[in-house]
């Protein structure tokens, strides 16, 4: 009867529900102090990422909603070298007695960023694995870079770059790329590595400089939109299961330009390199 007893009182303990999550709102802000150059990066790891811009007089603003499988936010300045540094907060390894596994809200890490209208900013962004969804309209960008792993990351562009950018850099992983409104960039390079993912490039925009645009993929597909007001060189490198260039083109080998490429007065010049996979280009 003893060894019954027990066994009832440790099946009951097994199945005793655990404690549900709880789930924090944290704020934090800096004022902005003056216009000069600020160098910008934010860390997430698991989660999500929404960025945009923000005309209030902060440097920046983040609001944080996570859950207690994940450490608080942290962010960091250093005055004299202006740089900001924003973490999102860590998953715990350890899963702990209050972790519910059934708890819709056991793994909530939604990461909202606000960015300066009002100083030129270099921007880069590290999300291991976590959804990006970012809005770069009206954020004065000098250079910006984006890696990311195994989640989708959306960069959009609806208006042009108040700021000249030297370089766009996006390395992506399964996850994938959609680029939104490349023209209003400013950007002279772009450099965009893709993984198993489909990378989409929209050249959509008010173009104001020739453009350099190199493309890597691994084994995802390729889409590129251009509009038909731009020049268009397109070169083909590595080994593409198809290529399907849609316009008015003249072809020489590996080598695609538009038959309006010499009399634009924006010229951009595409390089895809594929190990597997497929490229199609749309002019419209």
């Amino acid at each position: 009867m003893r060894r019954l007893t027990r066994g009832l009182l440790a099946c009951a303990a097994a199945a005793a529900p655990l404690r549900a999550q709880h789930v924090r709102t944290l704020e934090s802000s800096r004022l902005l102090r003056d216009s000069a150059p600020v160098a910008v990066r934010l860390q997430l790891g698991t989660g999500t990422l929404s960025l945009g811009a923000s005309d209030a007089p902060y440097l920046y603003r983040s609001i944080t909603r996570f859950s207690d499988a994940f450490s608080p936010p942290a962010s960091a300045w250093n005055a004299a070298q202006r740089t900001l540094t924003l973490t999102a907060g860590a998953r715990h390894l350890i899963q702990t007695a209050s972790t519910s596994t059934d708890d819709h809200d056991a793994s909530v890490q939604d990461w909202r960023v606000q960015l300066t209208r009002r100083a030129p900013l270099q921007l880069s962004i590290d999300a291991t694995a976590a959804k990006a969804s970012l809005d770069l309209t009206g954020l004065p960008l000098r250079r910006f870079a984006l890696n990311t792993g195994a989640a989708a990351a959306t960069v959009r562009f609806d208006a042009p770059n108040p700021e000249s950018m030297t370089t766009f850099d996006a390395s992506v992983g399964a996850g994938g790329l959609q680029l939104i409104g490349l023209g209003n960039a400013g950007a002279s390079e772009a450099r965009i590595i893709g993984g198993f993912g489909d990378l989409s490039l929209d050249l959509g925009g008010r173009w104001q400089r020739d453009m350099q645009i190199a493309v890597t993929s691994s084994i995802g597909g390729i889409t590129i939109v251009a509009p038909p007001t731009i020049g268009i060189e397109l070169d083909v490198g590595g080994v593409l299961k198809r290529a399907d260039v849609t316009g008015e083109f003249n072809r020489t080998g590996s080598r695609w330009r538009s038959a309006n490429y010499e009399a634009s007065a924006i010229k951009v010049q595409i390089f895809v390199k594929s190990v597997i996979g497929k490229l199609e280009l749309i002019q419209r």
